[in-house]
């Protein structure tokens, strides 16, 4: 089974440089280093995550498999979201446009 999860791993790894490298825009080096930085981090905390859960369940510690759980993936869906939103895949749109006013 871990062999599996390490095969996974790698394919999920590639599949998220192949999905990011064309949204990264070449205009920023700085911006650049941010958004492979952070991909990065993420990928690393999910595996963490994933790892620590596995070897928690496998072995019964059901306290530490439900706490890496909600720590892990936590940290990890905050991070996905904060990459998405850099990215541009996750716009804020406002009710108002700046030339609009409210009439009540």
């Amino acid at each position: 089974m871990s062999t599996f999860l390490i095969f996974v791993a790698g394919m999920l790894f590639l599949a998220g440089i192949l999905f990011v490298k064309p949204k990264v825009r070449m205009d920023k080096v700085w911006k650049n280093v941010l958004i492979w930085a952070l991909y990065g981090f993420w990928f690393f905390m999910t595996c963490i995550g994933v790892s620590f859960v596995y070897l928690n369940a496998g072995v019964g510690h059901v306290k530490a498999t439900s706490t890496a759980i909600f720590l892990f993936g936590g940290i990890s869906i905050v991070l996905a979201i904060i990459l998405a939103r850099i990215l541009g895949l996750i716009n804020i749109k406002t009710g108002k446009s700046s030339g609009e006013t409210q009439q009540t």
